[in-house]
């Protein structure tokens, strides 16, 4: 009697797979995600994700200014950091969807949000056009999340499709904000120098 070998925990093509399904058919991978197991695979596809995502952004840098950033950094440092945002909006999250209605706990959320890695090897190519890279994410985000809202979550859609409307807006008014004090804090630097910041940028 011949057994069937249980199918392997890490595959690439797999985790490709996945991402095209959450791209492509959101509303049906939401509606037959897996509730409940272990969050190993979950955590595996943010760390793939986060990884290709530093891959693709890397590529403008090393095209046109001959640079590339430490694998140590994308193999070690982008991981671990993707991985702790993810459970921390998670986190913020879940507490949305109780607010509106959910039944579900934190496992869920960890799945649904940790689905939503699959934009990020996508909008990483426009990460070297201001701003538009995140806009892209937040709004792509803030879709999916409204229909796991509708299709795991039990949620209206029109309630789903306001709340996160108003979370992706105050969300693109953050980075806005962040990236604008940035670029200021970086041109009061370089002003003694005698360097703008369009020259530094060139």
């Amino acid at each position: 009697m011949s057994q069937t070998s249980p199918a392997p925990l890490f595959s690439l093509q797999r985790m490709a797979q996945l991402a095209l399904y959450v791209i492509v058919r959101p509303a049906e991978y939401f509606r037959t995600m897996p509730r409940q197991g272990p969050l190993a695979e979950p955590m595996l596809f943010v760390v793939v994700m986060a990884i290709a995502a530093a891959l693709l952004a890397s590529l403008p840098l090393l095209l046109l200014h001959g640079q590339a950033p430490a694998l140590l950094d994308i193999l070690v440092l982008t991981p671990g950091l993707s991985l702790g945002a993810v459970f921390i909006a998670s986190a913020i999250v879940m507490l949305l969807w109780k607010a509106l209605g959910s039944p579900h706990g934190y496992q869920v959320a960890f799945r649904c949000v940790a689905a939503t890695m699959a934009l990020a090897p996508v909008t990483a190519l426009l990460a070297f056009v201001p701003y538009v890279g995140a806009v892209l994410n937040i709004a792509w985000t803030m879709y999916l999340w409204t229909i796991a809202s509708v299709e795991m979550h039990g949620i209206s859609q029109r309630k789903a499709a306001v709340a996160f409307t108003l979370l992706g807006l105050l969300m693109a008014g953050g980075i806005w904000q962040m990236q604008s004090m940035q670029a200021q804090i970086l041109a009061e630097r370089l002003e003694p120098l005698g360097i703008t910041l369009e020259q530094f940028e060139a």
